[in-house]
């Protein structure tokens, strides 16, 4: 359990860990995302659309968003179900080095939502991607298990892919609100002191090298 617990903490401080305009697409994606799936809860009778978030935030800014959404909706609306079936894959090719993928594959699933709904554009989403998981899974059952100098599928490495990419995947949504309890209790954090390296000594066993003792002085004889 302290272990899951332990690698659930590291998956989050990587998703926080990226570059800095990585860290605005993220933050707008998950505001976008969160509002979107929060007016399904909120409101299940009159829940907004992905583009209707857009368009409804940009009538709160004064933008006249209404024309461009709904031409936006009416095009989507034609696409069928393949932005959702996008949307899994990306969400499988995530990665703890590549999480620009996860960004877009929660955009692809939003846009198939207009045609779809909410809740079928999920489970598209989510079937994509654990039957991708899967098919290699079974791949690597009967591919050759001994590990050359070759690139191969290993089936506990390729559980480990997968599962690291739901998760960055399903954190994208709460990266904005993370991401602000970060910066708001980063001031009343206190750092552990860091350790000084030891000096070590030249030879063999990596001992700790003790400074040598000036002599003590000695009085000539008479």
């Amino acid at each position: 359990m302290q272990a899951q617990q332990r690698e659930l903490a590291r998956l989050y401080r990587v998703a926080l860990d990226r570059p800095r305009w990585q860290q605005v697409l993220a933050f707008a994606v998950s505001l976008w995302t969160l509002a979107w799936i929060a007016g399904q809860f909120l409101g299940p009778d009159d829940a907004p659309t992905a583009l209707g978030v857009l368009g409804e935030l940009a009538a709160r800014l004064g933008l006249t968003g209404g024309s461009w959404s709904q031409r936006l909706v009416e095009t989507w609306q034609t696409s069928g179900g393949g932005f959702a079936l996008l949307g899994g894959l990306l969400w499988a090719a995530t990665t703890e080095r590549g999480q620009l993928p996860a960004l877009l594959g929660w955009v692809a699933v939003m846009l198939g939502s207009e045609r779809l709904g909410y809740q079928p554009a999920i489970l598209l989403a989510v079937a994509t991607m654990v039957g991708f998981v899967v098919v290699l899974w079974l791949a690597a059952l009967t591919s050759n298990r001994f590990v050359d100098r070759r690139t191969t599928l290993l089936p506990r490495d390729v559980v480990r892919a997968g599962v690291t990419a739901a998760a960055l995947s399903a954190v994208v949504p709460l990266y904005s609100l993370a991401f602000f309890l970060t910066c708001l209790g980063r001031p009343y954090l206190t750092k552990a002191p860091r350790l000084l390296p030891l000096e070590r000594a030249p030879g063999r066993g990596g001992g700790t090298r003790i400074p040598e003792q000036p002599a003590p002085h000695r009085e000539p004889d008479a």
